[in-house]
């Protein structure tokens, strides 16, 4: 697992490349090192910092009620729909839906190569499970210990924004799959809000929108630009 960990990751400290030193463990040239958890993910968070607090068992549970109700499937379509399908995909997830997205997606895309990425243990060890991806425990609101260019495509459906982190780990000819409205972690995000936030670094594609019970989600695909404006 640690070797197809280590080409995601950068290190927390230094931000050179990560790679593998030994079973279970990380190491980057500056002579840092991290264990990965019994569970398989890698935790990187710098020296003395604190990772906010990401959804616990109540709430995912919640969440894997509601997808597991059928009642979220059209929302699964419609990002299934948007999403590029090539092979040798490498899809990022920031995990907004507790890795079900990236699990409907990696069904249709074998052989492409996973990670998700969340301060919730418990998200981050269910994701795994779920979807086959691999763990990555960080704090989502800071500069991640991801490499630059190690994504395809980043599932950022309902999950905090960071474009210029978007733009950065994506590869060249990447997509941003984004989505507004009613969120199942809570709260809502607004499409206008949405495409504000990432314009400088990113431009529109193409959107679909579908009916759920909480109300109109819209599911939006944006293409990364070269060069931020």
């Amino acid at each position: 697992m640690t070797a197809g960990l280590a080409p995601w990751l950068r290190c927390p400290t230094c931000a050179r490349d990560l790679e593998e030193v030994g079973a279970g463990r990380l190491g980057c040239p500056s002579g840092h090192r991290f264990e990965l958890n019994k569970r398989g993910y890698a935790g990187l968070v710098r020296e003395s910092a604190r990772l906010p607090n990401g959804p616990r068992g109540p709430v995912l549970d919640a969440i894997d009620a509601r997808f597991g109700s059928g009642l979220l499937d059209p929302l699964l379509a419609a990002v299934d729909a948007v999403t590029p399908a090539a092979a040798g995909g490498r899809l990022l997830d920031l995990s907004g839906t507790g890795g079900h997205l990236a699990s409907a997606l990696l069904a249709h895309r074998p052989g492409w190569r996973a990670l998700v990425l969340s301060s919730s243990p418990a998200l981050v060890a269910r994701a795994m499970t779920r979807s086959g991806a691999d763990g990555l425990l960080c704090d989502p609101t800071r500069d991640w210990p991801v490499r630059t260019g190690a994504a395809s495509v980043l599932l950022g459906a309902f999950a905090p924004h960071m474009p210029a982190e978007f733009h950065r780990v994506l590869a060249p000819g990447g997509v941003l799959v984004a989505a507004a409205g009613p969120s199942p972690l809570g709260g809502a995000i607004d499409v206008s809000e949405l495409q504000d936030d990432v314009d400088p670094w990113f431009e529109f594609d193409q959107a679909r929108t579908v009916a759920l019970t909480e109300g109109g989600t819209t599911v939006v695909r944006f293409r990364r630009r070269r060069r931020p404006l």
